[in-house]
């Protein structure tokens, strides 16, 4: 069974932080990754892009993917999202 997603209220600079939004009735995602303090990120990207990149990081860097979704747009069908 896949690893469940945890959601957060803010980027984590131990994991590889989705940020989902909605612009013109699409869902988009933003990836943002910790280098040292600071964050870099992706920009609002389509929600499978920036999934398959979250996923791809995630793998290559050992780290959790996070959750950031303050508008409840996330689908069960993309894994289950814990609190």
């Amino acid at each position: 069974m896949a690893k469940p997603f945890r959601r957060v209220t803010e980027p984590d600079a131990s994991a590889v932080t989705l940020c989902l939004a909605q612009a013109d009735g699409a869902t988009t995602g933003e990836v943002k990754l910790a280098d040292g303090r600071l964050f870099s990120t992706t920009g609002a990207l389509p929600i499978a892009q920036a999934f398959g990149i979250a996923v791809h990081l995630a793998n290559e860097s050992d780290r959790e993917i996070v959750v950031i979704d303050p508008q409840d747009l996330w689908k069960p069908s993309w894994g289950m999202l814990t609190a």
